[in-house]
């Protein structure tokens, strides 16, 4: 059971909270107003304006607009007029009529060539449609209202509109093509720096995992999701995403993990006294309390549901509750009881099921209407198509020739090109082979480097120093006489020679680390973190879970080398005060996540100058080990590095 939040068509409805004031103004502007075209944009303004408060309002404007724009002959102000009925219809739930008006508007603008106007109608009507459960349909003029919008260079109404496809693609089982617009969108959403699309674009990628059944997949990106609406604020979807992780841990059989999600989602739901989402979220923890055998508290959080759906009337998410409170009495050997919801249970189920069965055969009707005119429409096209025929066909012969020889040449060509394709995929694996190779053998000789310096600084260079130091103590009891600033130059010099110690041991501790080697990774970054020479004011937290065995030395020596590089780099450039650090062992997968509050940077631009060899450096490591690495950072938002490595390599 999930909360299902409607982050689709986003593109198609604006802000209509109305601002009285500005309501009013409008209304004094018509009444004095003697120039039809400002009067038929002031009755436009007025409509929108009451879309949101008084439908019956919105209609009258826009029925006077309709009458002046017929009278003056002003197609632009009909097909507008048009339009706006046609979302008063949409606002009113009334699809099918909504539909005919959008129709009517598209007609008029396709012979005014607006492209904008053209594009906004081809979406409204893809939105009709697919509340009509015609996605075919609603597929086709999505598709065309994309192509205005990328034809135009409209970058937003083309992400909105990507997202809009994800969820047509979700209804027709193309799940790889949703996952495909939605990656487009977020692309989209990282170069305009817009965090909204970005998060609706994540959010569609993980619903796509989640329906090809891959969890994990799923909740990594509502988790990335998660943090886009943390800071849009948008505590709505954050409830959301906390509830869908909830259901696929579920799914994966990690109950506590689920019950930690839905826990805070529901913590956030209450706050915004979203009662619909928190008689779901009790439901959800209820049932995962009687998974655990905790009866007397899932009997707390189902009762808390029910209330809840009741003074709410909502009867959907009543079902599950009943189910479930019939289960836990039935485990609980209280028969009688549990019969009793059971009863409650199955009535609702009859009643919603009715319910559901007289929407489907109205859809099955409007759609049996909506091919009826299609049919008649493709036997005119049909008889037009046959008549154009007759009048080419005396030009068949003639041409037939000239297509022949094209479609030698053009198989000709599509040979070589595909000849020339596998030799070029030939010649790119091997470019890749050398450029891994070159990769591991940079790593190792790096490595040994690292081990040879940092023997040298402790055995040569540390020893040495140490020597130094005892000498130099063992002459002050030699020297009489001295005198106090002899004393004193004598004491500075220990004291520069302990710190320069100390100072070759830290180096030579950094280069080869003693816990790596002996205790493994997560002792040896733990060591680190607390060993690091951090700015005053810089929290670093670390969380690991999972990691209770040895990894492979070769995967350990990569990460905790990562790792260094991208505190150091946190510490030097990024002006943090909060690092968060997450290693967590998946089943076949590591996962590494670093967070910080810092400035944050422009990854696109750091790679394309010298400052980002950093950056390049960590992604070669990463890539010797088979893994990936995801760079979300914005200026003035902060920074996540997100890493995952295979743990076989």
């Amino acid at each position: 059971m999930r909360i299902l939040k409607p982050l689709l068509f986003v593109c198609i409805w604006f802000s209509f909270a109305p601002v009285w004031a500005q309501t009013d103004s409008l209304v004094k502007a018509l009444e004095s107003c003697k120039v039809d075209t400002i009067k038929l944009k002031l009755l436009t303004d007025l409509n929108w304006e009451y879309l949101g408060t008084n439908l019956a309002k919105s209609q009258e404007y826009a029925e006077q607009e309709l009458e002046l724009a017929q009278q003056i002959n002003n197609k632009t102000y009909i097909a507008q007029a048009y339009n706006d009925f046609g979302i008063v219809c949409i606002k009113k739930s009334n699809f099918k009529e909504g539909l005919n008006w959008h129709k009517k508007a598209l007609e008029i603008r396709l012979t005014l060539y607006n492209p904008l106007d053209i594009a906004s109608s081809y979406s409204k009507i893809g939105y009709c449609y697919s509340e009509l459960d015609l996605y075919g349909l609603a597929l086709q003029n999505q598709l065309l209202a994309l192509k205005i919008y990328r034809q135009l260079n409209d970058k937003v109404k083309t992400a909105f509109t990507l997202n809009n496809l994800c969820y047509l693609y979700t209804n027709l089982y193309n799940w790889d093509k949703e996952i495909e617009l939605a990656n487009q969108a977020y692309s989209i959403g990282l170069e305009l720096n817009d965090e909204n699309i970005k998060a609706v674009a994540l959010n569609n990628i993980g619903s796509a995992f989640e329906k090809k059944k891959d969890y994990k997949s799923a909740i990594r990106y509502k988790l990335i999701a998660l943090k886009a609406f943390e800071k849009l604020e948008d505590s709505t979807s954050m409830a959301t995403m906390m509830n869908n992780v909830g259901y696929y841990y579920r799914n994966m059989g990690k109950d506590q993990e689920a019950e930690k999600y839905y826990v805070t989602g529901l913590k956030i739901a209450d706050k915004l006294n979203d009662k619909n989402s928190m008689a779901i979220f009790y439901s959800n923890i209820g049932a995962l309390n009687i998974d655990k055998g905790n009866y007397s508290l899932a009997n707390e959080y189902l009762l808390k549901a029910e209330q809840l759906c009741l003074s709410q009337s909502v009867f959907s998410t009543l079902i599950p509750v009943y189910k479930a409170l019939g289960d836990l009495n039935a485990l609980q050997g209280k028969g009688k009881k549990a019969r009793e919801y059971y009863d409650i249970y199955s009535q609702l189920k009859d009643s919603l099921f009715s319910n559901d069965m007289a929407k489907q055969f109205s859809s099955m009707q409007t759609r049996y209407e909506t091919n009826e005119k299609e049919a008649a429409n493709k036997l005119l096209q049909t008889e037009n198509e046959l008549t154009k025929l007759e009048l080419k066909r005396s030009n068949i012969i003639k041409w037939s020739l000239i297509v022949g020889l094209v479609l030698i040449i053009l198989l000709f060509t599509l040979f070589y090109q595909n000849y020339t394709f596998k030799q070029k995929q030939l010649l790119d694996a091997e470019r890749l082979q050398q450029q891994q190779m070159r990769s591991q053998a940079v790593l190792e000789a790096e490595e040994k480097e690292r081990q040879r310096i940092a023997r040298d600084l402790h055995d040569g260079l540390g020893q040495r120093l140490s020597a130094t130091k005892l000498n130099i103590a063992g002459l002050m009891p030699l020297i009489q006489n001295h005198t106090p600033d002899q004393e004193l130059l004598l004491g500075n010099a220990l004291n520069l020679l302990d710190e320069s110690v100390k100072e070759v041991r830290s180096i030579s501790h950094n280069l080869l680390s003693n816990g790596l080697i002996k205790l493994g990774l997560i002792s040896a970054v733990k060591e680190f973190v607390n060993q690091i020479n951090t700015p005053a004011g810089l929290k670093i937290n670390l969380e690991t879970i999972g990691l209770e065995e040895r990894l492979d030395p070769t995967i350990e020596n990569v990460l905790y080398r990562v790792l260094q590089e991208i505190v150091n780099n946190i510490i030097k450039h990024a002006f943090a005060t909060q690092v968060s650090i997450q290693i967590i062992k998946h089943e076949g997968e590591l996962s590494l996540l670093v967070e910080d509050n810092g400035i944050g940077f422009n990854p696109i631009l750091v790679r394309q100058n010298e400052t980002g060899i950093g950056l390049k450096n960590i992604e070669t490591r990463i890539e010797y080990i088979g893994g990936n690495v995801f760079f979300d950072s914005t200026p003035g938002k902060g920074t996540t590095v997100s890493i995952e490595v295979p743990l076989s390599i």
